[in-house]
Protein backbone atom coordinates (compact mmCIF):
# COMPACT_ATOMS: atom_id res chain seq x y z
CA UNK A 1 0.00 0.00 0.00
CA UNK A 2 1.23 3.47 -0.86
CA UNK A 3 1.46 5.99 1.99
CA UNK A 4 2.82 9.50 2.36
CA UNK A 5 4.22 11.68 5.15
CA UNK A 6 4.30 15.46 4.91
CA UNK A 7 6.67 17.69 6.91
CA UNK A 8 7.73 21.31 6.96
CA UNK A 9 11.26 20.21 6.06
CA UNK A 10 12.85 16.96 4.90
CA UNK A 11 16.61 16.38 4.78
CA UNK A 12 16.89 13.05 2.92
CA UNK A 13 20.69 13.05 2.33
CA UNK A 14 19.76 11.40 -0.98
CA UNK A 15 22.65 10.50 -3.23
CA UNK A 16 25.21 10.88 -0.45
CA UNK A 17 27.79 8.23 0.20
CA UNK A 18 29.71 7.95 3.45
CA UNK A 19 31.47 11.16 4.47
CA UNK A 20 35.14 10.80 5.44
CA UNK A 21 36.49 14.29 4.79
CA UNK A 22 35.75 17.63 6.40
CA UNK A 23 34.38 18.90 3.11
CA UNK A 24 31.93 16.00 2.86
CA UNK A 25 30.90 16.12 6.51
CA UNK A 26 30.52 19.88 6.76
CA UNK A 27 28.77 20.63 3.46
CA UNK A 28 25.21 21.95 3.92
CA UNK A 29 22.76 19.17 3.01
CA UNK A 30 19.91 19.75 0.60
CA UNK A 31 16.74 20.71 2.46
CA UNK A 32 13.29 20.08 0.95
CA UNK A 33 10.73 22.59 2.23
CA UNK A 34 7.05 21.57 2.54
CA UNK A 35 7.78 18.11 1.21
CA UNK A 36 6.44 14.57 1.27
CA UNK A 37 7.99 11.12 1.65
CA UNK A 38 6.01 8.66 -0.46
CA UNK A 39 6.38 5.02 0.61
CA UNK A 40 5.17 1.61 -0.48
CA UNK A 41 5.58 -1.61 1.47
CA UNK A 42 7.93 0.02 3.94
CA UNK A 43 10.30 1.44 1.32
CA UNK A 44 10.75 4.92 -0.09
CA UNK A 45 9.23 5.60 -3.51
CA UNK A 46 9.89 9.33 -3.66
CA UNK A 47 10.72 12.49 -1.74
CA UNK A 48 8.95 15.33 -3.50
CA UNK A 49 7.40 18.78 -2.98
CA UNK A 50 3.91 18.74 -1.54
CA UNK A 51 2.73 20.59 -4.63
CA UNK A 52 3.65 17.57 -6.74
CA UNK A 53 2.16 15.10 -4.30
CA UNK A 54 -1.31 16.65 -4.47
CA UNK A 55 -1.76 14.91 -7.81
CA UNK A 56 -1.75 11.54 -5.99
CA UNK A 57 -5.34 11.83 -4.84
CA UNK A 58 -5.70 8.20 -3.73
CA UNK A 59 -2.61 8.08 -1.47
CA UNK A 60 -3.27 8.37 2.30
CA UNK A 61 -1.33 11.32 3.76
CA UNK A 62 -0.06 11.74 7.32
CA UNK A 63 0.78 15.37 8.06
CA UNK A 64 3.67 15.33 10.57
CA UNK A 65 3.35 19.08 11.14
CA UNK A 66 6.06 21.68 11.67
CA UNK A 67 8.92 19.20 11.92
CA UNK A 68 12.09 18.23 10.08
CA UNK A 69 12.41 14.61 8.94
CA UNK A 70 15.78 12.93 8.42
CA UNK A 71 16.87 9.33 7.79
CA UNK A 72 16.41 6.91 10.68
CA UNK A 73 19.33 6.88 13.10
CA UNK A 74 21.99 4.18 13.22
CA UNK A 75 23.33 3.69 16.74
CA UNK A 76 26.56 1.91 15.87
CA UNK A 77 27.48 0.74 19.38
CA UNK A 78 25.40 -0.33 22.35
CA UNK A 79 25.12 -3.03 25.02
CA UNK A 80 21.43 -3.64 25.68
CA UNK A 81 22.16 -6.61 27.93
CA UNK A 82 23.37 -4.02 30.48
CA UNK A 83 20.08 -2.10 30.37
CA UNK A 84 19.30 -3.00 33.99
CA UNK A 85 22.43 -1.26 35.32
CA UNK A 86 21.44 2.39 34.86
CA UNK A 87 23.26 4.51 37.44
CA UNK A 88 24.81 1.47 39.15
CA UNK A 89 28.48 1.98 38.35
CA UNK A 90 31.25 4.31 39.51
CA UNK A 91 31.37 7.46 37.41
CA UNK A 92 34.15 9.86 36.51
CA UNK A 93 37.03 7.92 38.09
CA UNK A 94 38.40 6.22 34.98
CA UNK A 95 38.07 2.82 33.30
CA UNK A 96 39.51 0.52 35.96
CA UNK A 97 37.33 1.79 38.83
CA UNK A 98 34.34 1.73 36.48
CA UNK A 99 34.88 -1.85 35.35
CA UNK A 100 35.58 -3.00 38.93
CA UNK A 101 32.17 -1.64 39.90
CA UNK A 102 30.57 -3.26 36.85
CA UNK A 103 31.91 -6.81 37.21
CA UNK A 104 29.85 -7.85 40.27
CA UNK A 105 26.70 -6.51 38.57
CA UNK A 106 27.17 -7.75 35.01
CA UNK A 107 26.06 -11.29 35.78
CA UNK A 108 22.75 -10.14 37.27
CA UNK A 109 19.97 -11.28 34.93
CA UNK A 110 18.64 -8.72 32.48
CA UNK A 111 15.03 -7.96 33.35
CA UNK A 112 12.46 -7.69 30.59
CA UNK A 113 11.17 -4.41 32.00
CA UNK A 114 14.62 -2.82 31.85
CA UNK A 115 15.21 -4.11 28.34
CA UNK A 116 11.83 -2.89 27.09
CA UNK A 117 12.44 0.55 28.62
CA UNK A 118 15.83 0.77 26.91
CA UNK A 119 14.37 -0.25 23.55
CA UNK A 120 11.70 2.43 23.95
CA UNK A 121 14.48 4.99 24.38
CA UNK A 122 15.97 3.85 21.09
CA UNK A 123 12.60 4.00 19.35
CA UNK A 124 11.65 7.39 20.79
CA UNK A 125 14.63 9.13 19.19
CA UNK A 126 14.07 7.51 15.80
CA UNK A 127 16.65 4.71 15.88
CA UNK A 128 16.30 2.49 12.82
CA UNK A 129 19.19 0.13 13.60
CA UNK A 130 21.59 -0.60 16.45
CA UNK A 131 24.93 -2.38 16.53
CA UNK A 132 24.41 -4.24 19.79
CA UNK A 133 27.26 -6.03 21.54
CA UNK A 134 26.67 -8.86 24.00
CA UNK A 135 27.29 -12.48 24.82
CA UNK A 136 24.66 -13.50 27.39
CA UNK A 137 21.18 -12.22 26.47
CA UNK A 138 21.35 -12.08 22.67
CA UNK A 139 18.05 -13.88 21.93
CA UNK A 140 16.18 -11.71 24.46
CA UNK A 141 17.68 -8.54 23.00
CA UNK A 142 17.02 -9.62 19.42
CA UNK A 143 13.36 -10.34 20.17
CA UNK A 144 12.82 -7.00 21.91
CA UNK A 145 14.36 -5.05 19.03
CA UNK A 146 12.35 -6.98 16.45
CA UNK A 147 9.13 -6.27 18.35
CA UNK A 148 9.96 -2.55 18.16
CA UNK A 149 10.81 -2.78 14.43
CA UNK A 150 14.39 -1.74 15.10
CA UNK A 151 17.02 -3.49 13.03
CA UNK A 152 20.09 -4.94 14.71
CA UNK A 153 23.57 -6.17 14.02
CA UNK A 154 24.03 -8.65 16.85
CA UNK A 155 27.72 -8.55 17.74
CA UNK A 156 28.69 -11.59 19.82
CA UNK A 157 31.73 -10.61 21.84
CA UNK A 158 34.86 -12.73 22.26
CA UNK A 159 36.70 -12.35 25.56
CA UNK A 160 39.59 -14.03 27.35
CA UNK A 161 42.90 -15.72 26.65
CA UNK A 162 41.72 -19.34 26.59
CA UNK A 163 41.97 -20.54 23.00
CA UNK A 164 39.51 -23.13 21.72
CA UNK A 165 41.06 -26.29 20.32
CA UNK A 166 41.17 -26.01 17.38
CA UNK A 167 41.00 -22.18 17.21
CA UNK A 168 38.25 -21.94 14.60
CA UNK A 169 35.36 -19.51 14.33
CA UNK A 170 32.67 -22.10 15.11
CA UNK A 171 34.13 -22.42 18.61
CA UNK A 172 33.91 -18.68 19.29
CA UNK A 173 30.15 -18.29 19.30
CA UNK A 174 28.60 -18.07 22.78
CA UNK A 175 25.64 -20.26 23.69
CA UNK A 176 23.36 -17.23 23.45
CA UNK A 177 24.21 -16.84 19.76
CA UNK A 178 23.56 -20.51 19.11
CA UNK A 179 20.13 -20.04 20.69
CA UNK A 180 19.10 -17.47 18.08
CA UNK A 181 16.56 -18.58 15.46
CA UNK A 182 18.58 -19.77 12.45
CA UNK A 183 17.29 -17.04 10.14
CA UNK A 184 18.16 -14.33 12.68
CA UNK A 185 21.65 -15.75 13.12
CA UNK A 186 22.20 -15.88 9.36
CA UNK A 187 21.02 -12.29 8.78
CA UNK A 188 22.14 -10.44 11.88
CA UNK A 189 24.91 -12.14 13.86
CA UNK A 190 28.55 -11.04 13.74
CA UNK A 191 31.62 -11.67 15.86
CA UNK A 192 33.32 -8.91 17.85
CA UNK A 193 36.43 -8.65 19.97
CA UNK A 194 36.08 -7.14 23.41
CA UNK A 195 39.47 -5.40 23.37
CA UNK A 196 43.13 -5.96 22.60
CA UNK A 197 43.98 -6.16 26.30
CA UNK A 198 41.30 -8.72 27.18
CA UNK A 199 41.20 -11.11 24.23
CA UNK A 200 43.78 -13.51 22.80
CA UNK A 201 45.23 -12.13 19.54
CA UNK A 202 44.56 -15.42 17.75
CA UNK A 203 40.90 -15.24 18.81
CA UNK A 204 40.68 -11.70 17.46
CA UNK A 205 42.24 -12.70 14.16
CA UNK A 206 39.92 -15.70 13.74
CA UNK A 207 36.86 -13.60 14.56
CA UNK A 208 37.92 -10.90 12.12
CA UNK A 209 38.50 -13.45 9.34
CA UNK A 210 35.02 -14.91 9.87
CA UNK A 211 33.45 -11.47 9.56
CA UNK A 212 35.45 -10.69 6.43
CA UNK A 213 34.53 -13.98 4.76
CA UNK A 214 30.86 -13.56 5.59
CA UNK A 215 30.49 -9.89 4.74
CA UNK A 216 29.82 -8.83 8.32
CA UNK A 217 31.22 -5.86 10.21
CA UNK A 218 33.72 -6.54 12.99
CA UNK A 219 33.67 -4.44 16.16
CA UNK A 220 36.27 -3.89 18.86
CA UNK A 221 36.81 -1.39 21.68
CA UNK A 222 40.04 0.34 20.66
CA UNK A 223 42.26 3.02 22.23
CA UNK A 224 39.49 3.69 24.74
CA UNK A 225 41.42 4.80 27.82
CA UNK A 226 44.94 5.62 29.06
CA UNK A 227 45.12 2.35 31.03
CA UNK A 228 44.84 0.42 27.75
CA UNK A 229 47.75 2.32 26.23
CA UNK A 230 49.90 1.80 29.32
CA UNK A 231 49.10 -1.91 29.50
CA UNK A 232 49.80 -2.69 25.84
CA UNK A 233 53.01 -0.67 25.69
CA UNK A 234 54.53 -1.56 29.08
CA UNK A 235 52.50 -4.42 30.56
CA UNK A 236 52.12 -2.39 33.73
CA UNK A 237 49.59 -0.19 35.49
CA UNK A 238 46.20 -0.50 37.15
CA UNK A 239 44.70 -2.42 34.23
CA UNK A 240 47.54 -4.93 34.28
CA UNK A 241 47.02 -5.47 38.01
CA UNK A 242 43.31 -6.09 37.52
CA UNK A 243 43.71 -8.41 34.52
CA UNK A 244 46.40 -10.46 36.28
CA UNK A 245 43.83 -11.64 38.82
CA UNK A 246 41.37 -13.28 36.45
CA UNK A 247 42.22 -12.83 32.77
CA UNK A 248 45.91 -12.93 31.82
CA UNK A 249 47.70 -16.26 31.32
CA UNK A 250 50.87 -17.04 33.21
CA UNK A 251 53.91 -15.59 31.50
CA UNK A 252 51.94 -13.01 29.53
CA UNK A 253 54.07 -10.41 27.78
CA UNK A 254 52.68 -7.14 26.51
CA UNK A 255 53.10 -6.51 22.78
CA UNK A 256 55.01 -3.30 23.49
CA UNK A 257 53.12 -1.18 20.94
CA UNK A 258 50.14 1.18 21.29
CA UNK A 259 46.60 -0.03 20.54
CA UNK A 260 45.96 1.13 16.98
CA UNK A 261 49.35 -0.02 15.74
CA UNK A 262 48.86 -3.39 17.44
CA UNK A 263 45.42 -3.78 15.85
CA UNK A 264 46.97 -3.06 12.47
CA UNK A 265 49.71 -5.64 13.05
CA UNK A 266 47.03 -8.24 13.85
CA UNK A 267 45.21 -7.51 10.60
CA UNK A 268 42.11 -6.19 12.34
CA UNK A 269 41.81 -2.85 10.56
CA UNK A 270 39.93 -2.37 7.30
CA UNK A 271 36.72 -0.86 5.95
CA UNK A 272 34.62 -3.58 7.64
CA UNK A 273 35.96 -2.84 11.13
CA UNK A 274 34.28 -0.54 13.64
CA UNK A 275 36.83 0.71 16.18
CA UNK A 276 34.85 1.92 19.17
CA UNK A 277 35.85 4.97 21.25
CA UNK A 278 39.36 5.92 19.98
CA UNK A 279 39.77 8.56 22.69
CA UNK A 280 43.52 7.92 22.90
CA UNK A 281 44.27 8.19 19.18
CA UNK A 282 47.35 10.15 18.16
CA UNK A 283 47.94 11.74 14.78
CA UNK A 284 49.82 8.58 13.71
CA UNK A 285 46.90 6.43 14.89
CA UNK A 286 44.44 8.55 12.93
CA UNK A 287 46.57 8.14 9.81
CA UNK A 288 46.57 4.34 10.27
CA UNK A 289 42.80 4.25 10.71
CA UNK A 290 42.25 6.44 7.66
CA UNK A 291 44.62 4.49 5.43
CA UNK A 292 42.92 1.20 6.33
CA UNK A 293 39.39 2.55 5.89
CA UNK A 294 38.52 1.61 9.48
CA UNK A 295 35.46 3.27 10.99
CA UNK A 296 35.76 5.02 14.34
CA UNK A 297 32.59 4.89 16.42
CA UNK A 298 32.53 7.77 18.90
CA UNK A 299 30.59 7.53 22.17
CA UNK A 300 31.53 10.82 23.83
CA UNK A 301 29.00 10.83 26.66
CA UNK A 302 30.03 7.33 27.75
CA UNK A 303 33.67 8.45 27.78
CA UNK A 304 32.71 11.40 29.98
CA UNK A 305 30.68 9.26 32.40
CA UNK A 306 33.53 6.78 32.84
CA UNK A 307 36.17 9.50 32.91
CA UNK A 308 38.30 8.38 29.96
CA UNK A 309 38.81 11.66 28.14
CA UNK A 310 37.28 12.84 24.88
CA UNK A 311 37.90 11.58 21.35
CA UNK A 312 40.06 13.86 19.17
CA UNK A 313 37.20 14.52 16.77
CA UNK A 314 38.81 17.23 14.67
CA UNK A 315 42.07 15.29 14.38
CA UNK A 316 40.22 12.21 13.16
CA UNK A 317 38.24 14.24 10.63
CA UNK A 318 41.35 16.01 9.33
CA UNK A 319 43.03 12.62 8.84
CA UNK A 320 40.07 11.34 6.81
CA UNK A 321 38.82 8.74 9.30
CA UNK A 322 35.20 7.74 8.75
CA UNK A 323 33.22 8.57 11.89
CA UNK A 324 29.96 7.15 13.19
CA UNK A 325 28.54 7.31 16.70
CA UNK A 326 26.86 5.24 19.40
CA UNK A 327 25.49 5.58 22.89
CA UNK A 328 27.31 2.64 24.49
CA UNK A 329 25.41 1.14 27.44
CA UNK A 330 23.22 2.38 30.25
CA UNK A 331 25.99 1.23 32.58
CA UNK A 332 28.08 4.12 31.19
CA UNK A 333 25.56 6.61 29.85
CA UNK A 334 22.48 8.47 31.05
CA UNK A 335 20.19 7.41 28.18
CA UNK A 336 20.17 5.86 24.71
CA UNK A 337 19.11 9.00 22.84
CA UNK A 338 21.55 9.28 19.94
CA UNK A 339 20.59 12.93 19.44
CA UNK A 340 22.44 13.63 22.68
CA UNK A 341 25.60 12.17 21.14
CA UNK A 342 25.01 14.34 18.07
CA UNK A 343 24.72 17.44 20.27
CA UNK A 344 27.80 16.49 22.29
CA UNK A 345 29.91 15.96 19.18
CA UNK A 346 28.67 19.23 17.71
CA UNK A 347 29.53 21.17 20.84
CA UNK A 348 32.82 19.54 21.85
CA UNK A 349 34.40 19.90 18.39
CA UNK A 350 32.57 23.04 17.18
CA UNK A 351 31.04 21.14 14.28
CA UNK A 352 28.18 22.22 12.04
CA UNK A 353 25.14 20.12 12.93
CA UNK A 354 25.23 18.49 9.50
CA UNK A 355 28.46 16.68 10.42
CA UNK A 356 27.25 14.62 13.40
CA UNK A 357 23.90 14.17 11.61
CA UNK A 358 25.78 12.36 8.86
CA UNK A 359 27.74 10.36 11.45
CA UNK A 360 24.43 9.18 12.96
CA UNK A 361 22.82 8.26 9.63
CA UNK A 362 24.67 7.67 6.37
CA UNK A 363 28.03 6.95 8.03
CA UNK A 364 26.57 4.62 10.65
CA UNK A 365 24.77 2.69 7.93
CA UNK A 366 27.97 2.38 5.90
CA UNK A 367 30.01 1.28 8.92
CA UNK A 368 27.59 -1.58 9.63
CA UNK A 369 27.14 -2.48 5.95
CA UNK A 370 23.48 -1.45 5.77
CA UNK A 371 22.74 -0.59 2.15
CA UNK A 372 19.03 -0.09 2.88
CA UNK A 373 19.50 2.66 5.49
CA UNK A 374 21.27 5.99 5.93
CA UNK A 375 19.37 8.08 3.37
CA UNK A 376 15.79 8.63 2.26
CA UNK A 377 15.63 7.86 -1.45
CA UNK A 378 13.87 5.36 -3.73
CA UNK A 379 14.56 1.76 -2.74
CA UNK A 380 15.77 2.55 0.78
CA UNK A 381 13.84 1.55 3.87
CA UNK A 382 11.24 4.14 4.86
CA UNK A 383 12.77 4.71 8.29
CA UNK A 384 12.90 8.32 9.37
CA UNK A 385 13.47 10.35 12.51
CA UNK A 386 12.42 13.79 13.73
CA UNK A 387 15.38 16.15 13.85
CA UNK A 388 15.17 18.10 17.14
CA UNK A 389 14.47 21.80 16.67
CA UNK A 390 17.77 22.97 18.16
CA UNK A 391 19.68 20.91 15.60
CA UNK A 392 17.31 21.77 12.76
CA UNK A 393 17.92 25.48 13.32
CA UNK A 394 21.63 24.88 12.72
CA UNK A 395 20.97 23.53 9.21
CA UNK A 396 20.06 26.35 6.83
CA UNK A 397 17.49 26.15 4.07
CA UNK A 398 18.81 25.23 0.63
CA UNK A 399 19.56 28.37 -1.33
Amino acid sequence: MQRAFRARRIIPLAGEGPSRTARELFSPPRVHDDAVIVTRGGFVEAVEPYGHFRRRAATPLTDMGEVTLVPGLVNAHGHLELAHLTGSTVQGAGFVPWVRSLLPLATHPLTQDALDAAVRQLADCGTAHVGDVGNRATPQVAAALAAADIGATLFCECFGYTLPDPPVSDALWPDSARALPPDVFMRQAALAGHALFSTHPVTLAVAKRWCSRNGRPFSIHLAEHPDEVEFLTTGKGALADMLAVRVLPEGFEAPGVPPVRYAAELGLLDEQTVAVHCTQCTADDAALLAASGTWACLCPRSNAVIGEGAPPVRQLIEAGVGLCCGTDSLASNHDLDLWNEVRTLRDMAALPAAAPLRMATVNGAAALGLAHLGTLEPGRRAAFALLPDDLSRDIPATA
